[in-house]
């Protein structure tokens, strides 16, 4: 049994489709394409389907680990199952996935600024109004954050109105021949699709602070398939407008597609798209400097508020040092190694591990009671 959070610190089941899309609605939808295509080319939108569909595989992992944690989170489970020490050792590590998600989100936006709207804009600049922006979100508790979390649904989802534009010049023959590569190939488009639904594990620690958890199943659920028919359809339009062999040359192929809509008032509507980002990118943020915070009180005796600024100072300063032309593609790489590593090789094992201390719990106490 999970430990009782106040109610005035939950939210309602089906705010958790808002707060799993809008952690999975990152920086990522604005160049996945170009990464996708690497593999299975003209068939990439396959690996990525596939990949939306194996998250709901994980969703299930997660909600039959946490039906373990007499804490509610994984956070708890750790120490229930390692011991003090080893347990707060992995949280630890936890936490540092944490500082690699908030810093890959603001260095991946601050390249897109800086290339595409303010050049001569002091990066250091860029970062600190976005980490002092999520700062002030955080502090103000998971319902605000949850808020935050409804509006990167939404202003991603009224974008797609501008597909419309690339659409009319769309060559279909680009998909042609279909099918026509091997499962390693597919395979590695698969990999470099897993970024773009990273956000899903973050339910390993928002489990506690959902009211009725178990009635929250089919939420996030919902969240997962919303993401993989939102990023399906942006995929199929890219490779209907580009072929091949522009994608790989081409750095943000969203950014791309949105100059081609004209609109009467509008003469840059790729500049509504950079700017927008911002709020697209803060519940990713704000979500991962709340995990962050919560993880490091379960590992010290202070209090939330000097905590949030420090993973907000540590954040700033990871992004400082990481400068250079390559440093994006670096992250890149690094994240989707982490997160595909958490996702399907430690929570599996650790469903299994869990349910092997089940099972030999109930035979002792069978036992015992015998």
């Amino acid at each position: 049994m999970s430990r009782q959070i106040k109610e005035s610190l939950t939210v309602s089941p089906y705010l958790l489709w808002f707060m799993i899309h809008g952690t999975q609605s990152g920086i990522a939808m604005l160049s996945f394409q170009s990464r996708n295509i690497k593999g299975a080319q003209q068939d990439s939108w396959l690996s990525l389907l596939l990949v939306g569909l194996s998250l709901h595989a994980v969703v299930w992992i997660i909600y039959a680990i946490m039906k373990h944690a007499d804490g509610g989170d994984i956070l708890h489970l750790h120490r229930q199952l390692f011991g003090k020490w080893l347990g707060g050792a992995m949280n630890l590590l936890f936490y540092g996935y944490m500082l690699l998600f908030i810093v890959y989100q603001i260095r991946s936006y601050m390249e897109v600024i800086h290339i595409w709207a303010f050049p001569t804009t002091p990066l250091w600049f860029v970062c600190l109004l976005i980490l002092l922006t999520a700062v002030y979100i955080v502090t103000g508790g998971l319902r605000v954050i949850t808020g935050i979390c409804f509006f990167c649904v939404v202003i991603p989802t009224l974008l797609l109105v501008s597909i419309y534009f690339p659409l009319q010049y769309a060559h279909w023959t680009n998909f042609l021949p279909l099918l026509n590569h091997s499962p390693r190939e597919y395979a590695q488009s698969a990999f470099h699709s897993l970024n773009l639904f990273y956000g899903v594990e973050f339910l390993l620690l928002l489990h506690p602070f959902i009211k009725h958890p178990e009635k929250s199943r089919k939420w996030a659920h919902i969240a997962v398939a919303h993401s993989t028919a939102l990023y399906l359809i942006v995929a199929i339009v890219t490779l209907a407008f580009f072929n091949v062999q522009q994608l790989e040359h081409t750095i943000w192929p969203t950014l791309i597609l949105s100059k081609v809509a004209r609109l009467p008032f509008i003469d840059r509507f790729d500049y509504v798209y950079v700017f927008n980002w911002f709020i697209v990118i803060l519940p990713p943020v704000c979500m991962a400097m709340w995990a962050g915070t919560r993880i490091l009180r379960q590992v010290t005796p202070l209090r939330s508020k000097p905590l949030v600024w420090f993973t907000c100072g540590m954040s700033f300063v990871i992004i400082a040092v990481l400068q250079g032309p390559k440093t994006i593609d670096k992250l890149d790489s690094v994240v989707t190694w982490a997160g595909l590593v958490l996702l399907y090789v430690y929570l599996p094992l650790l469903c299994l591990w869990v349910h092997i201390v089940q099972r030999y719990q109930n035979r002792r106490a069978a036992v015992e009671g015998g």
